[in-house]
């Protein structure tokens, strides 16, 4: 069985048993509140940090953050807590 086919068994397996799919499956989950701050859980990893920009990798792609005054308020191995001005969140397939 190939990778892709395997991962849409496991797609299935999770909406047919109603599993939370963030924890099943290991998707991001972003939180925002307001325009100040920004959580993400789930993430694989840092790419590039700037009081400008933040990018994240995820399991299913990667996540960019504009805003202004951006600093890493937490980072853990499983989440991200952003703080600054966010303008806009980007999302690279």
């Amino acid at each position: 069985m190939g990778v892709r086919a395997t991962q849409r068994l496991k797609r299935r397996l999770v909406t047919a048993l109603e599993l939370p799919k963030d924890v099943a499956l290991g998707l991001p989950v972003t939180t925002m509140m307001g325009n100040e701050e920004v959580f993400v859980s789930n993430h694989k990893g840092l790419l590039e940090y700037g009081a400008g920009h933040i990018r994240l990798a995820t399991a299913v792609g990667k996540i960019k953050i504009f805003g202004s005054n951006m600093i890493l308020k937490e980072i853990t191995a499983e989440s991200v807590s952003i703080k600054g001005r966010v303008e806009k969140i980007i999302w690279e397939a």
